[in-house]
């Protein structure tokens, strides 16, 4: 009988668990809005230390909406927009990884920049992310509005 409700709470336990289309809701719900740039390091191949690049990007913003699509503008006044989504990456431990998949259109409608990412952490005032990049990986950390 012990046996029995060992299952039982088993199989309850897993059947209300979050799935993962739930928790990619969740992150999408909590990267609507306007982020600033907090911090920017970039870590280079083979590199020993990373480098502060944060002036870089000094006063730049990002803002993400509900439909997919994504605003950033630069603190030197230069804007982008394009398009965003998130998935879900399961690794050999059984953990998600969560992806940022973003593109990033000048004015005449040409691809600026893309980011392909993996969202280090993301709670309702922080969004941090490592971008990788031909020669290292970008690790942007940003703040909510």
């Amino acid at each position: 009988m012990k046996y029995l409700y060992t299952i039982i709470l088993c199989t309850l336990f897993i059947a209300s668990g979050c799935s993962i289309e739930d928790r990619l809701d969740r992150r999408e719900d909590r990267l609507l809005g306007t982020w600033i740039i907090e911090k920017a390091t970039f870590d280079e191949d083979g590199a020993l230390f990373n480098d502060n690049i944060t002036d870089d990007f000094r006063g730049d913003r990002i803002t993400f909406f509900r439909n997919g699509q994504v605003e950033y503008l630069t603190g030197d006044g230069r804007f982008f927009a394009g398009t965003w989504f998130l998935d879900a990456l399961r690794d050999l431990d059984d953990d998600l990884e969560f992806t940022m998949d973003a593109d990033f259109y000048d004015a005449s409608g040409r691809l600026a920049f893309r980011w392909l990412g993996t969202i280090d952490r993301l709670t309702n005032n922080n969004f941090n992310i490592s971008i990788a990049e031909v020669d290292g990986r970008l690790r942007l950390k940003w703040d909510k509005l």
